[in-house]
């Protein structure tokens, strides 16, 4: 259990979010909640106010700059950042590096608040402390490579095939499979087999629902085709585990660099905007990292 110091007071009964130091928490928190504002933004410190007594009369006080308030939607407020030094984060079972910490509420919104802030943490390589304090959960940032282009172009199902077979090397591709729309563009589907590294199947649908993110955007940098890559392990359950096993580790490795290749050849071609599985904005120069880190 991290000793008392470690966390500030302020955060008792809260979820505590630890992210690497300077992280744009704002940002993240429109991915989920458009809406999402600083109530009273972090280091500033309150108005002056005058003092009382005819002895102070003329002089005033301010309190020393502090955390801010994040309010996520009117009704949940998240509040720091309280700076934590790498070496208390260690003790504590954090990643060893400087930190922010931000509390989650746990009542009201909390669950929806808390579903937030375990993406924000496996987004960022941050990592959580529950409102009882038992043990740091730090989420895999790599636990999920499924990766949507959201795209206004539709790409017609007989150029998916020669498109991105170069990107799926080392698998054998399936035929395209269509869906036919006699009201407009055809759907489709392809499926990429590797011998021990499980599928990636691409799916492109038109879609009425997008992720919240994409209101952020203007109009133009996204559209309704949904361009979904996702890897299907050859032991699925292992998705839903927070240590797979290596075997499962070391397929995703190998599958990843394909996938954002996939998804890098639909965006030069269609263009739009890449959002992950967590619901957060992936820009092409990440992609291409992504590929890099998969490699090393």
């Amino acid at each position: 259990m991290p000793e008392p110091a470690a966390v500030p007071a302020d955060l008792d009964g809260r979820h505590v979010i630890a992210l690497p130091r300077g992280t744009d928490v704002l940002a993240l928190a429109t991915a989920w909640f458009p809406a999402a504002r600083w109530s009273r933004e972090p280091g500033r410190a309150a108005a002056a106010r005058p003092m009382a007594g005819a002895r102070f009369r003329g002089m005033a006080v301010t309190t020393a700059p502090g955390p801010g308030l994040l309010d996520l939607d009117g009704a949940a407020e998240v509040v720091g950042p309280f700076p934590l030094a790498a070496a208390v984060a260690r003790a504590v079972g954090l990643p060893p590096r400087e930190s922010d910490l931000y509390g989650v509420p746990v009542t009201g919104l909390g669950d929806v608040a808390a579903g937030w802030a375990t993406a924000v943490a496996r987004r960022t390589g941050g990592a959580i402390l529950p409102a009882d304090r038992s043990r740091a959960l730090v989420p895999d940032p790599h636990a999920s490579v499924d990766l949507t282009l959201w795209s206004p172009v539709p790409v017609p199902p007989r150029d998916a095939l020669p498109l991105l077979r170069p990107s799926l090397s080392g698998s054998r591709v399936g035929p395209v499979e269509t869906a036919g729309r006699p009201d407009g563009p055809a759907e489709f589907s392809l499926t990429a087999s590797y011998e021990y590294d499980g599928q990636v199947v691409v799916r492109c649908a038109r879609s009425h629902e997008v992720p919240a993110v994409l209101s952020t955007l203007d109009w133009r940098a996204h559209g309704p085709w949904a361009y979904r890559v996702s890897w299907l392990p050859p032991d699925p359950v292992e998705l839903e585990v927070e240590q797979p096993s290596q075997l499962h580790v070391i397929a995703r490795q190998r599958v990843t660099p394909g996938i954002c290749r996939v998804v890098a050849t639909l965006w030069r071609t269609a263009g739009g905007t890449v959002v992950d599985a967590g619901g957060f904005v992936v820009t092409p120069e990440e992609l291409d990292e992504r590929v890099r880190t998969a490699r090393r």
